[in-house]
């Protein structure tokens, strides 16, 4: 990761795709829970997973451009408002992150291959399964699947309340560092 001792901000690139990461994730996260009010078999809720994995393609092409700028692209060193400490566990939670991101898009396409369905991006494109349907191995990969997504979840909450809390408690510069320029002149 080449650091820029000159920039005190994240790039507009990077920004961009920290942001639209979170809002997708959550999306996908999230609408799942709207499966309860429709009956199987229904179009209602066959949207509801069209959309959980249509969401999660996109991520995983925003995961794809992600990584190689955040490891290619300039970017500004350790806040110097924080401790090493800090600086070093703020680094472990967004390896974790990505990794558990990782994994589960990797996963949620699997259980979609495994129980014979095919992965369709928003109807743009569809990949058929190309594995044999396997209903016994796709429990298993749910419940992994379901447990890193909330492992996410809950990484992406701790990540943000340690954004707020030096925010609006330290004070520091470690939040103005990926908000918008309108936000964080």
């Amino acid at each position: 990761m080449p650091v820029d001792p000159r920039m005190t901000r994240y790039g507009p690139a990077l920004r961009a795709l920290h942001w639209l990461t979170a809002i997708a994730v959550f999306t996908a996260f999230g609408v799942t829970y709207l499966e309860q009010f429709f009956a199987r078999g229904t179009p209602a809720r066959g949207m509801v997973w069209w959309v959980h994995i249509s969401v999660g393609l996109l991520l995983i092409a925003l995961v794809a451009v992600r990584i190689p700028v955040r490891i290619f692209g300039r970017n500004p060193p350790a806040s110097t408002q924080i401790s090493r400490p800090v600086a070093i566990a703020s680094h472990i939670v967004h390896g974790l992150l990505y990794l558990a991101l990782i994994a589960t898009l990797a996963l949620g396409v699997y259980l979609a291959f495994l129980r014979g369905n095919a992965v369709s991006f928003f109807s743009l494109f569809t990949i058929p399964s190309p594995i044999a349907v396997n209903r016994d191995l796709g429990k298993q990969v749910q419940e992994i699947h379901e447990l890193m997504a909330n492992a996410v979840i809950v990484l992406a909450l701790l990540h943000a309340a340690a954004a707020v809390l030096h925010h609006v408690v330290l004070k520091d510069d470690v939040l103005k560092r990926m908000l918008p320029e309108r936000l964080a002149p």
